[in-house]
């Protein structure tokens, strides 16, 4: 299957993402000078926050046509990890990045049919230029994996996964998304929020514009089955210094 779209998943926000994504476009000219490939808007991660990577990373699979790519650069963690690409079984994604446990999301709900790891030339300052650009370029005009690296062990792909009540991320808005699987309530419900050492009287609701100003809410989010907690047209959880990796605790009033 070939690639049309890459997305770039990373905590690198400045002119870093636009060397990064020089290198995808002179990569893959130089391996075919008639490729066409589009590369979209970056997805900004939480700094050094792996489990908000593997996040993004999993949502852009759920939203994107199987002829995408995802690319991830972050690495938080002291060790010098392993640069993997490899496709999941479910739809077929590409995904190349540091085997940090960004992929973890992905790969753990949609499989993998095969992996590899980047060939290394070694260490250099900026990994998503100098080794992920070319790598992901050069894949995109049509160099196969196998090329590109030496076959990897599935099980030696890390998983940063969430646990219940821990957010995966804050939004512009300050709404928290986070996993609530354990616990059942009803639209109405009085709750307790208690997330950065505070507590929040709330309420769980389907719509939570429909309720006043400065409320706050527990609802059905819009990603996969994430829960979110927010306040009615408020600043939410931004003034709170809560990200990502931030326990959350709901319970009935």
């Amino acid at each position: 299957m070939s690639v049309k779209r890459i997305v770039v998943v990373s905590d690198c926000t400045d002119v870093a993402f636009v060397e990064m994504r020089s290198s995808i476009f002179r990569a893959a000219e130089a391996y075919a000078p008639d490729a066409r490939i589009q590369i979209e808007p970056l997805v900004p991660v939480q700094p050094f926050s792996v489990l908000n990577a593997g996040f993004m990373v999993r949502l852009v699979a759920e939203i994107s046509t199987p002829d995408t790519m995802i690319m991830f650069i972050m690495n938080s963690i002291q060790e010098r990890t392993e640069r993997i690409i490899g496709r999941t079984e479910k739809h077929g994604f590409v995904f190349e990045g540091t085997n940090t446990g960004a992929a973890g999301w992905l790969v753990e709900d949609f499989g993998v049919a095969e992996c590899y790891e980047v060939h290394d030339p070694g260490f250099v300052p900026f990994g998503g230029k100098f080794v992920h650009g070319p790598a992901v370029g050069q894949f995109a005009a049509g160099r196969p994996m196998a090329e590109i690296g030496a076959p990897f062990p599935v099980d030696r792909i890390r998983r940063t996964l969430p646990g219940e009540g821990t957010i995966v991320h804050v939004d512009n808005f300050g709404n928290a998304k986070f996993p609530l699987r354990q616990q059942s309530f009803e639209y109405g419900d009085k709750l307790l929020v208690e997330v950065a050492g505070e507590t929040f009287e709330a309420v769980y609701w389907k719509r939570m514009m429909e309720l006043q100003d400065g409320a706050w809410v527990v609802y059905p989010g819009s990603s996969f089955d994430l829960h979110e907690f927010g306040e009615v047209r408020g600043k939410g959880l931004l003034p709170h210094g809560v990200g990502a990796g931030t326990p959350i605790s709901v319970k009935r009033a």
